[in-house]
């Protein structure tokens, strides 16, 4: 699942006075994990596991979807190279 908005995140987080191993706590994950979905820069991350995105928005009291939404993979047309 990717995350929609990192703002909205911290937003989320702020309103609820919640810290990262808070929140981690309460969502049964790292405090690393919500660290690097905060985070800016090299570090940063927007992608966890469904039943992570689900107890976050959860611990956070946020509607489902509200924080995060489904990752969609497309993939490019393969091309065959040098076929005659």
């Amino acid at each position: 699942m990717r995350l929609i908005s990192k703002q909205a995140f911290r937003d989320y987080m702020k309103h609820r006075g919640m810290t990262n191993e808070e929140l981690a706590r309460e969502a049964k994950c790292s405090p690393s994990s919500i660290a690097f979905l905060r985070s800016r820069g090299k570090s940063a991350r927007n992608t966890v596991g469904p039943d992570t995105a689900r107890r976050i928005e959860e611990a956070l009291n946020a509607p489902p979807g509200s924080l995060f939404s489904a990752q969609v993979l497309v993939a490019s047309p393969s091309v065959n190279r040098g076929a005659a």
